[in-house]
This record gives structure tokens, C-alpha cells and sequence, in this order.
């Protein structure tokens, strides 16, 4: 591997665009994207990018950044001097809006312990349902233990209300440490040990590392990091933008180990590049979006002052660019010139062979990739609610403290007409008999009117009615608490069905697709055993499918996977109700045959998340089915009135009829049932018939390393030898 990173003049290492080679006919030369054009169209694609940027989107960013935060545009009047002595308040109706979605997000998403609903694709397959089973509970655990789930769902709505859009990056960290050495005898290609001249075994010092990391993980990024093409379908930019660029800080140590040692302790994953070079990548102060997002933070987070100077923050590109039909990825320094590692193709980096990327938002805007977010859609209604306040603040502040005018040469202490005080004596000077009046008025504006505060809420009911909200504020300005509780129940109807549109497109567009993502990354990286083993256990793969292990065959399935958010989520109270209306239609129309179809640990699971318990497992015993309860119960009933005297009880032919029928299906059961315990024996007995052929196996294999051990004993002769 090179040792220093090309530059722009070297000659190209693979086929460049109208050259000429001799080859055979109908042979096809391999397109390889040498690294100075890989250089050339990463700096290129990002300063057009940028460039666009600047012009479209930065001002609408900015403006939505500190309208989240509850501060005026930088273009508000508030801000000028002719406003420096007036109310300047910030209403914020903006904030609220994004926390009342933030929080419908997490209780439509998170109101059930399970996450996701994955399905194989044939039902009728048992692999695919085994395999289905498996991906759930691999899920379930790294997106409760591995991944803060939670906060990156809630964190994404968020970038999607306020900048437009929300981006995710997934990928799988893998890193070992070196943790020994250890001399071994060297295997050769057949598989067996090595043997010197004199028969005895060659041996070589081996590095042992230890794994550290070894999981996936989902990045959310900052909307100004990431850089696609403008041009690219609104529906999925990633797939169809023929570039993407992510500017990714790391402290100059990370850059640096990554230039001396790669993730698996062999060759140096980066070329080396001066520190000079590295240095010229950290000047990032002239981002605006990432000023308006620091607010008042002074100093900001990436800047440089009294900081060590192996944790200065350094910009490193990871640049994915389409070069004759197929996806290369290699990484740049901030400063675009200076190429970090040679391009690879993405289908040998990523072993899903996709983009890590998923891009999503919460307002479609048809043929626009940066749609507007949902706090620009109410800029207006902001800038009229905080208007009107500071207007009426305004006059309610000069009626309880008015102007005064004071007559010039009237000899009065203007400190002592300033400052008020309860009982003070302020001397003024005058003719005797002259009143007070003649050199002292007060202006005192009339009281706010009505009016002032019927706008107020004319604004408020348009803003709910832009954002899909159904607050106090609504209800009492629409006088609706007259009116009865069906016309509650359909105004608060018609808000809800405006959040469950916003939250059916936040799912479509970035959490299926994460979770389609991460899936994929199970099926090609997962190899941790621990994990495996839990998921295997929880998925109760021997008892319902009769697997005792999970292979690449088993993961590499083709599954449906779904998330749980539907009709009704934003309201736990209304989806319990809608679940049990449902629940009660289905037993009206079918009769007990409809509960005898029901899955009952799932209902009960269902019922207990919406009334706000993640789990009802403590709740109810293991193995209770309530269909096994209630025939047992009808068994005994009828089994009680037969044993009655026919005097007391006269014989009924339909009951005694149904007895019957009962008694029959008792004893198919407890048949079923024997046959099944047979079955389980038997697999029982095959089960420990395998184990002893495996430790008679083990026991041979011990047998046979002694005698190796012993045919291999150093020679007298080397008996001072050290390893």
C-alpha cells in the first residue's frame, strides 16, 4: 500500500474516457476510477452542491433553526436599534408544535415493547418463518441495548419538523486491539503442521488481537453534513442522486490511527499525509447553519480555542460517487484535495452492497429533494403571533407606566420623576397657586381592546389548523365547550388524522427503511454468539421450528419487515378503544369462533403496551390460554349436571349431544397429545445419542493429541532450546 496519497498530476491508474487499447474483439475493458479523477469529481460535486445550498436552502435554515430555539430571524425588525426599548417577545408556539410531534412520535412508535413486525415472505416456508423469528428478536436486542433507538426516532422527527429533512447513516463498527503475542506451529496449505528437516514442528510468533467493538450502529446527521444532488428524485434521493458526500469531524488522534493501523491490525487503513494537510481541513467557522444552530454558545463546539491539539476536530469527507454504472467510495480531507485511500467499489466496502443512507421527511413537496419543513410552513403565523403580543404588551406597559411630559425650565429633577418609589416626596418649584398640571402631563394610552385578543386567537386557530394540533386554545376559541361531546369527538378526529398522515410518511420514508437497512447488516455482519444464542432463545427456535442453529442460510432469508405504528397510535386511550370495538365486531359477526382464532399472548401483549405497560408477561401465566380454560370449564359443567338425579336435572338430547362432542375432542386431545410426548421422547433420546457420539468423538480427538504431543517432545539434543 502506498505510503502517500496521489495528487492531481499523476498519471491515471485505470481506464480513462477516449483512450484507445488493443485488445481481442468482443472482449470488455473493467472501468476503474483512478484516484485523480476520484479527486477531481469529489471537490467538483461538492462545491456545486454547496454552492446550491448557500443559495437555496442556508437562509430558510437559519431562520428555522432560531425559530426552534425561540428566537427572531435575523432579518426581524426586533433585532434593530428602533426596537431596542420595545417588548421584543418570542411566543413559542414554533417549539411546542415540534415537542407535541416529538412526543406523538414516541408514543406512537414506542406504546409497545416490540419494535418492529417481521414476516417471511412464504409463510407456508419454515425457514423463512424461523428466520423471521430469529431477525425479530435480533432487532428487538440491539435496538434496546446496542442502539439508542428511542432517541435517534425522536431526534429525526425533529431534524424532519425543523430542517426539512432527516438523514441516517448505518453501518457495522468493527475494531480489535492487539492483546498478545503467541508462538505456533505454522499450518501449511493441506491443513497440517509444518515440519522442519529434522521432523519437528516449525513455529512462528503470531499477533493475537482482541475484539472491541463488534455491532452496528445508526448515526444521525446533521442536515449541513450531508450533500446529495438537488436534481435527484424527491421520492429517493439517496438511490438516484449520482453522488452523496458526507462531511464527517474526527479528531486528528482517529485520523491519525486510521493512517498508522487499520480496524484489524494490518495495513494502515488511510495513506499518510502531512499534519499540515490535516490542519488545513479544520477551518469550519464559516458554516451558517451551524452557527444558528450554536445560538449563544460562544465558544461553539467546533472551535479550536483551549483545546489539546490531538482533539482538534478534522473534516474528512466520505465521498460515494457513480462512475460507469457502478458506486465507488473513497474519503477526501475537507480542504477537497488531498485523497485519504484509494476508491473501492461500494459493493466490496458495504457487503449488503446498498447506500448507508436513508433520507426521510414528515411534509412531501412533489419534485423538490429539500422539501419545506413543517416550521417554515408556519414562519407567517409565527411572525403574526409574536407581533401581536409585543403590540399588546406595548400598551398594557405604557398604561400601567405611561409617558410623561415634562415642561422645559420647569426646574424639575428629571432623575427624581424617573425613579418610583411608594411615599416618596419629590419638591417641585412654581408659582404659588400655579397647579401641578401646567408643568407636568401624563400619557396614558386607553386599555387594550377585544379586538387585540380576538386576533390572538384567530392566529392561534389557524396555526393548530396548519400544524393538525387540537389544543385548549382551539376548544376555547371555537366556543366548542358548548357544544356537545360528538363535535369534540370530530374536531379532535380531524386533528389526529392530520398527525397520523405526518407520522405514516415519517414511517414510509425513514424508519421502515432504517429497519430494512439494518436487517440487511444483520444478515451479512452479525457473528457474535452471545447474541445469536439470545435471539435463537427467545425465539424458541427448537420448540416451535425443531432448529438448533442459526446458519448464514437461516439469516439470508427474503423477509416483510413492518413497523408497529398505525391508525390510532398518537391516542392510546382511542386505539385501546378501536382495538376493543374491533375485537367485540369480530365476536358479534363470528360468534366463539372468532376467540378461538385470536393469538392471545399477542392481544394481551397489545392491550398492556396501550395502557402504557411495556410488558404484560408478570401479568399472566406461562402456558395459560384462555380457549384450553374455557372448554375445560364447559367440560366440567356438563360433567356436574350429568352426575345430577334425573329428577332434579331432566336429560336435554342438544346438551347431552354436545357432551359427547366435547368428550370426543377431549380424547383426540389427550391422543394428540401422547403422540406429541412420544415424539419429544424420541427426539430426546436421538438428542443424547448424538451427544455421546460427540464425546466419543471428543474423546478421540483427545487420544489423538497426546499421541501428537508426545511424537512431537523436543529432541534430548534441544532440551536448552527456549520457545
Amino acid at each position: 500500500m502506498r505510503d502517500t496519497p496521489p495528487s492531481v498530476q499523476d498519471g491515471p491508474l485505470g481506464w480513462e474516457p477516449g483512450t484507445v487499447d488493443n485488445f481481442e474483439a468482443g472482449a470488455e475493458r473493467e472501468a476503474t476510477l483512478d484516484d485523480a479523477t476520484a479527486v477531481r469529481l469529489a471537490r467538483e460535486c461538492n462545491e456545486s452542491s454547496t454552492n446550491w445550498l448557500n443559495a437555496s436552502r442556508r437562509a430558510a435554515w437559519s431562520d428555522s433553526l432560531r425559530a426552534f430555539q425561540s428566537r427572531h430571524p435575523m432579518a426581524s425588525k426586533y433585532l434593530s436599534r428602533d426596537y431596542a426599548y420595545r417588548s421584543s417577545l418570542y411566543r413559542p408556539k414554533t417549539r411546542s408544535m415540534v415537542r407535541k410531534d416529538e412526543a406523538a412520535t414516541a408514543s406512537a412508535f414506542f406504546s409497545n415493547e416490540d419494535v418492529v413486525s417481521i414476516q417471511g415472505s412464504d409463510p407456508d416456508d419454515v425457514q423463512q418463518v424461523a428466520s423471521a423469528a430469529v431477525m425479530k428478536e435480533l432487532l428487538q436486542y440491539r435496538l434496546t441495548k446496542s442502539i439508542p433507538w428511542f432517541l435517534t426516532v425522536v431526534g429525526a422527527r425533529q431534524d424532519a419538523e425543523v430542517m426539512g429533512i432527516c438523514i441516517a447513516r448505518l453501518g457495522w463498527r468493527y475494531k480489535e486491539r492487539f492483546d498478545h503475542t503467541e508462538r505456533r506451529a505454522v499450518i501449511g496449505d493441506d491443513g497440517f503442521v509444518e515440519l522442519d528437516k529434522d521432523g519437528f514442528p516449525l513455529l512462528e510468533d503470531v499477533d493475537v488481537y482482541k475484539k472491541v467493538e463488534d455491532r452496528p450502529e445508526i448515526d444521525l446527521l446533521a442536515t449541513e453534513n450531508f450533500r446529495f444532488d438537488p436534481g435527484a428524485d424527491w421520492r429517493n434521493p439517496v438511490a438516484t442522486s449520482p453522488y452523496l458526500i458526507e462531511h464527517v469531524p474526527m479528531y486528528l488522534q482517529d485520523v491519525r490511527e486510521k493512517m498508522e493501523r487499520g480496524p484489524t491490525g494490518e495495513d494502515p487503513e488511510w495513506y499518510s499525509v502531512p499534519d499540515s494537510a490535516l490542519k488545513a481541513a479544520t477551518d469550519i467557522s464559516d458554516d451558517a447553519t451551524r452557527r444558528s444552530r450554536e445560538g449563544n454558545r460562544v465558544p461553539g463546539k467546533d472551535e479550536q480555542i483551549a483545546k489539546p491539539g490531538d482533539f482538534t476536530i478534522c473534516w474528512v469527507h466520505r465521498n460515494i460517487i457513480r462512475w460507469h454504472g457502478e458506486d465507488w467510495q473513497f474519503y477526501t480531507l475537507g480542504n477537497g484535495g488531498t485523497l485519504l485511500n484509494k476508491p473501492v467499489r461500494l459493493s466490496e466496502a458495504e457487503l449488503h452492497g446498498e447506500r448507508p443512507y436513508v433520507v426521510g421527511f414528515v411534509v412531501p413537496e412533489t419534485h423538490k429533494s429539500y422539501p419545506t419543513s413543517k416550521v417554515e410552513l408556519v414562519r407567517d403565523l409565527q411572525w403574526a403571533a409574536n407581533d401581536d403580543w409585543n403590540l399588546r404588551f406595548d400598551n398594557v406597559k405604557l398604561a400601567l407606566n405611561p409617558r410623561q411630559f415634562v415642561r422645559a425650565g420647569a426646574g424639575l429633577e428629571l432623575n427624581d420623576l424617573r425613579t418610583f418609589a411608594p411615599g416618596k416626596t419629590v419638591m417641585v418649584p412654581g408659582k404659588a397657586g400655579e397647579p401641578l398640571a401646567n408643568s407636568i402631563m401624563w400619557d396614558r394610552p386607553p386599555d387594550v381592546t377585544a379586538g387585540a385578543y380576538a386576533e390572538q386567537d384567530r392566529i392561534n386557530l389557524d396555526f393548530d389548523e396548519m400544524t393538525g394540533a387540537f389544543t385548549n386554545s382551539s376548544v376555547q376559541a371555537s366556543q366548542i365547550q358548548q357544544q356537545s361531546a360528538t363535535g369534540m369527538h370530530l374536531m379532535s378526529g380531524e386533528a389526529s388524522g392530520m398527525g397520523e398522515y405526518e407520522l405514516r410518511v415519517f414511517a414510509e420514508t425513514f424508519v421502515e427503511p432504517v429497519i430494512r437497512m439494518l436487517i440487511k447488516l444483520e444478515q451479512a455482519y452479525e457473528t457474535d454468539a452471545v447474541v445469536l444464542a439470545l435471539a435463537g432463545k427467545s425465539a424458541k427456535l427448537y420448540q416451535k421450528y425443531g432448529i438448533d442453529q442459526i446458519t448464514d442460510d437461516l439469516l439470508n432469508q427474503e423477509l416483510t419487515t413492518r413497523v408497529n405504528v398505525g391508525i390510532g397510535a398518537t391516542n392510546p386511550q382511542m386505539k385501546m378503544k378501536q382495538f376493543v370495538d374491533v375485537g367485540a365486531a369480530l365476536g358479534h359477526l363470528f360468534g366463539p369462533i372468532a376467540a378461538q382464532g385470536a393469538n392471545f399472548p399477542e392481544v394481551a401483549k397489545e392491550l398492556f403496551g396501550l395502557a402504557g405497560y411495556k410488558d404484560g408477561d408478570r401479568f399472566i401465566k406461562q402456558g395459560f390460554d384462555p380457549q384450553v380454560a374455557m372448554l375445560q370449564q364447559q367440560i366440567q359443567h356438563l360433567q356436574a349436571k350429568q352426575k345430577m338425579p334425573a329428577a332434579a336435572a331432566p336429560p336435554d338430547p342438544t346438551k347431552l349431544q354436545a357432551a359427547q362432542i366435547q368428550a370426543t375432542s377431549r380424547e383426540r386431545t389427550e391422543t394428540l397429545k401422547a403422540q406429541t410426548d412420544l415424539a419429544t421422547s424420541q427426539m430426546d433420546m436421538q438428542r443424547d445419542q448424538a451427544a455421546q457420539e460427540a464425546e466419543t468423538l471428543r474423546e478421540m480427538y483427545r487420544m489423538q493429541h497426546d499421541r501428537f504431543m508426545q511424537a512431537t517432545q523436543p529432541h534430548p539434543a534441544l532440551a536448552g532450546f527456549s520457545g
